[in-house]
């Protein structure tokens, strides 16, 4: 509450919809600053516990705070079994899980590239996945470094559903790789930006129509 309150007085924030009330659910946001995850829950009444990667996680200055807020580290290795074994253990609980599919902070407030690891949560689990764009943290607190006084604002996408992600496909690699398009599709309606997925899709028409 007391952070709610300082972001709204300083960066005006505001919350456009809201996630569902109960239950376990994925939350899925585009990620552009390292203020992303703290205004995040800033903007829930539900306590939030996020997937991130195991270097910041382990950061001599702050890992404190994140192991503290109970956060599951991700290896860059790969190979996340327990991470993932944990992540779902909590979405058991009915407890909300955040992940930042991009993988990382994109630099120039653009959306990267989604990874699959919102779906491979929610996968056969019955669970939905909630799409989230944050708006405006890149300009407060970009990665390249720098601090101003900018609007802020969250807008929660309505949930996608267990029943869509299982309509994309008859095998799990092809539901996952479709659903990820579709989760980065609807964060970047969120943003107002192009999904990198469909972006890249139409260069590579525009290039193989070239050289026809």
């Amino acid at each position: 509450m007391v952070v709610g309150s300082l972001l709204r007085l300083l960066f005006r924030l505001r919350v456009d919809g809201r996630p569902p009330a109960s239950g376990g659910y994925v939350l899925a946001a585009n990620h552009s600053s390292f203020l992303d995850p703290l205004i995040l829950g800033a903007s829930l009444r539900r306590r939030v516990i996020y997937m991130m990667t195991e270097t910041v996680w382990r950061s001599a200055s702050s890992g404190w705070f994140y192991r503290w807020n109970r956060s599951i580290p991700l290896s860059a290795r790969g190979g996340n079994r327990e991470a993932l074994r944990a992540a779902r253990k909590v979405l058991k609980q009915e407890r909300v899980v955040c992940i930042f599919p991009e993988g990382g902070i994109s630099r120039d407030g653009k959306l990267m590239l989604g990874s699959p690891g919102a779906v491979s949560l929610v996968l056969n689990e019955g669970l939905p996945i909630v799409p989230v764009g944050i708006v405006g943290s890149s300009d407060v607190m970009p990665a390249s470094g720098g601090f101003r006084f900018r609007r802020i604002t969250i807008r929660y996408g309505k949930p996608i559903l267990p029943e869509e992600i299982a309509a994309l496909g008859s095998d799990r690699k092809t539901r996952l790789r479709e659903a990820t398009r579709l989760v980065m599709q609807r964060i970047a309606e969120l943003v107002g930006q192009e999904a990198r997925e469909d972006v890249l899709d139409a260069a590579r028409q525009a290039a193989q129509t070239h050289s026809a």
